[in-house]
């Protein structure tokens, strides 16, 4: 029960931390995915609820905040937490050197996968952008995600300490 008292604060906090302090760290040129990296992290260690529950909110709170299509945001981390919650049965996703490629890939899925929406319900094209932004975030993505997963894992064992399983 704790869990969904404190998730909607830590959310937010993770959220205005991406969005502010580390496009201010990096000049606004790349946009660190923190965020998704933690939507990844859900679907391979929280269950179905949990998991849907932190991916559906952290999705809302970034299309709330980044003025995009609304609901774009919200699929797309939603679609990517049953991907990997979906995968993580049959891998061991542990291994540092596939969850850099797994991030990577989700990364560059979700850079496609608004190309596409924006190429669609506009009809403008964003294709020069797409190398230039979303290649680098990915990369950068892959390369934090290890690092991550091990904050992510802490947490979730601070959050779990008092609570029965």
């Amino acid at each position: 029960m704790a869990y969904y008292i404190v998730l909607p604060f830590f959310t937010i906090l993770l959220v205005v931390l991406q969005r502010t302090l580390l496009d201010l760290l990096f000049g606004g040129r790349i946009g660190v995915e923190v965020s998704l990296i933690l939507v990844i992290y859900a679907g391979f260690h929280l269950d179905m609820v949990r998991g849907g529950v932190l991916a559906f909110l952290t999705g809302f709170l970034l299309d709330c905040v980044s003025g995009t299509i609304t609901g774009l945001y919200t699929f797309t981390y939603v679609l990517i937490f049953l991907l990997s919650y979906l995968l993580s049965p049959r891998i061991y996703g542990e291994r540092m050197l596939f969850i850099m490629g797994y991030t990577f890939l989700c990364v560059l899925l979700e850079g496609l996968f608004i190309f596409a929406v924006y190429w669609s319900v506009y009809g403008t094209d964003v294709s020069q952008g797409l190398l230039r932004t979303y290649l680098p975030q990915a990369l950068v993505a892959g390369v934090l995600s290890p690092a991550l997963f091990t904050l992510f894992n802490r947490l979730e064992a601070t959050v779990h300490a008092g609570e029965a399983r």
